[in-house]
């Protein structure tokens, strides 16, 4: 069957987007899909190109809200990337590693109080003192 709106789990995304034009075999009984290895195997670059493109979305929603807190290049010194890594990523010159996209993610929701942490913990010689991740 082909038909809008449906959804596949792909990689670490849970409801990828599977194109309209797209069959996947379906029970005739209780209408199931299920992915055979032809299918597997016609839609697995286009799932892959489709995270891809979503990925690269992430990742520049994430450094717009991130450097509304701080420029890109200190946020490269402090996450340990190379001088214009996020400019590139950015202007869709590059794939950004979903783990990349995460930690993005997680510091974009309070991008104020993550960037103290990572601040903080970056200057701390140990890395983790008993007070840095305490709860206020």
């Amino acid at each position: 069957r082909m038909r809008p709106g449906r959804t596949i789990q792909f990689r670490n995304m849970k409801a990828l987007v599977v194109p309209d034009g797209i069959a996947i075999p379906t029970c005739g009984r209780c209408s199931a899909e299920y992915l055979d290895a032809e299918t597997t195997r016609r839609l697995g670059p286009i799932l892959a190109e489709t995270y891809r493109e979503l990925l690269r979305a992430r990742v520049r929603r994430a450094i717009d809200l991130i450097t509304e807190h701080i420029s890109q290049r200190r946020l490269e010194l402090l996450l340990g990337l190379s001088q214009g890594y996020l400019s590139r990523l950015r202007a869709g010159q590059g794939n950004a590693s979903p783990e990349l996209v995460s930690h993005l993610a997680l510091i974009a929701h309070d991008p104020a109080a993550r960037l103290r942490e990572l601040e903080k913990f970056w200057a701390d010689p140990e890395g983790f003192s008993s007070d840095m991740f305490a709860r206020h």
